[in-house]
């Protein structure tokens, strides 16, 4: 039991490290709080020299981490989804400039700028519209009638 008494806080210091090192190369993200978390229960236990001590306080960290910090970490290292590119005019609002005919491309202008557009139905010069998808550099839209969107 010597050894588990003197030397257990090193060994959870260094099973912290290679969670770490796992969490660079596979980057899940759990690996690098885990690591966190061993390290910690090691270096706050080194001073007393008992294992049991050791299990205890990582444990504890450890569930702290798993009930109360996770859903607040996961949140904070969250990717955000941000619509880019021809993607952002989905859901925005334009005026037809060139009349749109029944699958036959039109013109709209959304803001400042002049996008090809195609629709379902006949939609005439200065209809407002709705763009709905994109389908190459052209826009797919409907018409707003009456204040609502199809």
């Amino acid at each position: 039991m010597e050894f588990a008494d003197s030397w257990l806080w090193l060994f959870f210091v260094g099973a912290g490290l290679l969670f770490i090192i796992i969490d660079f190369i596979v980057g899940v993200g759990d690996f690098l709080f885990m690591g966190s978390v061993f390290i910690i229960g090691g270096l706050a236990t080194w001073p007393f020299h008992s294992w049991p001590v050791t299990v205890i306080a990582t444990s504890v960290v450890s569930l702290g981490y798993m009930v109360l910090g996770r859903r607040f970490v996961r949140r904070w290292t969250a990717v955000r989804e941000e619509k880019t590119n021809i993607d952002a005019v989905i859901g925005r609002k334009g005026i037809v400039i060139k009349n749109i005919a029944r699958y036959a491309d039109g013109q709209i202008k959304i803001d400042n700028m002049r996008w090809r557009a195609r629709a379902e139905e006949n939609i005439e010069e200065g209809e407002e519209v709705v763009v709905t998808g994109v389908r190459g550099a052209t826009l797919m839209v409907d018409k707003i009638k009456g204040g609502d969107e199809k």
